[in-house]
């Protein structure tokens, strides 16, 4: 018989990781050892041990395991890299791509892909990963929307904060805002990135084996190199007054597609106004152009933005359709509903129309 000594954990208890920091909710109690976890900046379910997680009151900081600290010490230690100005990468995104860097080991058959403008085409805002050496990497910029915007950028290695960035970005242009090498893959480390004017953030986890499947071409840059992409288009919605106009738009409109940006102020309202379906395909028009997880962020970005929407202009009570499917989204809605302040409650009860593939969501009086 296993006994296991450790602290248990009750559900609801938000603790964190020992190695990384991370924040996560108990979701279940499998009396192993182990838990179900709900990953809170993630979004996503997991699993946690006992014996690497704490409650987030007990938690000091980011601990090192044992295998960490071998991996340390095998180590080699990072090339030391050129000190560039904000102006430097600001203004010379010609002259970044010849920056010399004698101590960064290169092979022979390296050769550095040179940008060759394109003219815009208005498919996008990017973050872009050219690599100017071996294990080299500048970091764009790219605006291929025909409206500037203000950002800021952050990239961090674990929890220190390596390099930061604010500026405004001119329609149909890029430029330079940081740089990245290979052995930074080993530190943990994530963009953060912000546009205020639109109210659109997000953050970005680099991991070595996901970031070498984002190869392919990139807007304005002319050439295929690795980027993450922002958001499609910008918010056309800002300027709509009232639910009830927007839905009558897209009833007018059914062909309208949506993008990724298109977060907490668009709404999918169905025909009553009342209900939100979220099924990726009725969010997007070809589901295909995008991945599993930008998906599922753009149907959590589309609750807040109906949610919030809905209790402003007064409703009493929406629904949410989700479906059945494996549960997840149906798990991230209730989450989700869980913790806003407006709602007053909600439940999954068996719906003539819906089945049980809806959630009914009852707001609290304005």
């Amino acid at each position: 018989m296993v006994i296991f000594n450790c602290i248990m954990f009750e559900i609801g208890t938000l603790v964190r990781f020992k190695y990384t920091g991370a924040r996560a909710e108990i979701l279940e109690d499998y009396r192993d050892g182990s838990y179900a976890v709900w990953l809170l900046e993630e979004e996503e379910e997991s699993v946690a041990f006992e014996e690497d997680i704490v409650s987030e009151a007990a938690f000091k900081g980011v601990e090192q395991s044992e295998q960490q600290k071998q991996q340390a010490k095998k180590k080699p230690p990072r090339p030391p890299r050129p000190q560039l100005s904000t102006e430097e990468l600001y203004f010379g995104k010609a002259g970044l791509q010849e920056v010399p860097n004698p101590s960064a080991p290169t092979t022979p058959s390296f050769v550095v892909q040179p940008i060759v403008e394109t003219p815009p085409s208005n498919q996008g805002a990017y973050l872009a990963f050219h690599p100017i050496a071996a294990d080299h990497y500048t970091i764009y910029l790219v605006n291929d929307t025909p409206t500037s915007f203000s950002f800021q950028f952050e990239l961090w290695l674990g929890t220190q904060l390596e390099h930061g960035f604010n500026k405004m970005i001119p329609a149909s242009t890029y430029f330079a805002i940081g740089e990245f090498w290979q052995a930074q893959f080993n530190d943990q480390p994530k963009l953060s990135f912000a546009c205020p004017k639109f109210g659109f953030s997000t953050t970005i986890k680099l991991k070595y084996r996901k970031f070498v499947r984002t190869q392919g071409p990139v807007p304005l840059l002319g050439i295929e190199t690795y980027h993450f992409k922002l958001f499609q288009e910008l918010n056309p919605y800002a300027q709509r007054s009232s639910l009830k106009t927007y839905t009558q738009e897209r009833r007018s409109n059914p062909s309208a597609g949506f993008s990724l940006y298109q977060n907490a102020d668009l709404l999918d309202v169905a025909s009553f106004g009342h209900e939100l379906d979220l099924h990726a395909e009725k969010l997007v028009v070809d589901t295909s152009e995008y991945t599993a997880k930008e998906l599922f962020e753009l149907q959590l970005r589309t609750l807040e933005g109906f949610i919030n929407k809905a209790h402003e202009l007064g409703l009493p009570e929406v629904f949410v359709i989700h479906g059945l499917g494996k549960g997840k989204l149906k798990q991230a809605v209730d989450h989700y509903l869980k913790y806003h302040g407006s709602v007053a409650s909600y439940n999954n009860n068996y719906h003539e129309r819906y089945g049980f593939g809806a959630t009914r969501v009852i707001f609290k009086p304005s």
